[in-house]
């Protein structure tokens, strides 16, 4: 038989022979407002559940993790990313970038009022939208907004 893969003793596995991917671990509590410093060049976001610590599994789910949820914290808002079976319940906002369509999930008190006219957000919620970037007005996106 013809193989494109080394095979014998010391040979690496094929990938689709190598086994599940290995379990990352927790990522520990939620991501802080303002993290301390920029993440290493060429380096994404972490795709872990912050509540189960699973990685992501599939590319579905890879998608899925791939949402920003601004949750309430002890001391102020904090985002979190979370799996398909672990996110947080209650009422919430989808905020949407009106020239990228991205945004930040807003749950529970950080979430809109929608017995408010225009679903006004929580003063929690624009505090933390206002001090990374967003233009409100819009609303517009920190990678999106003109850079003066």
């Amino acid at each position: 038989m013809n193989s494109a893969f080394p095979t014998g003793p010391g040979s690496p596995a094929p990938a689709h022979q190598a086994g599940p991917p290995p379990h990352l671990g927790p990522t520990g509590a939620p991501r802080p407002v303002m993290a301390t410093g920029p993440l290493a060049p060429g380096a994404g976001p972490s795709l872990c559940c912050d509540r189960c610590g699973q990685a992501a599994a599939d590319p579905l789910q890879q998608i899925l993790m791939s949402a920003v949820w601004l949750i309430p914290g002890p001391d102020g808002p904090t985002t979190a990313r979370y799996c398909r079976a672990c996110p947080p319940v209650g009422p919430i906002t989808d905020l949407t970038c009106l020239r990228c369509g991205d945004g930040p999930l807003l749950v529970g008190d950080l979430a809109a009022d929608p017995s408010e006219p225009d679903d006004v957000l929580p003063a929690a919620a624009r505090d933390w939208l206002a001090a990374a970037g967003w233009r409100l007005d819009g609303p517009v996106c920190p990678d999106c907004r003109p850079r003066r």
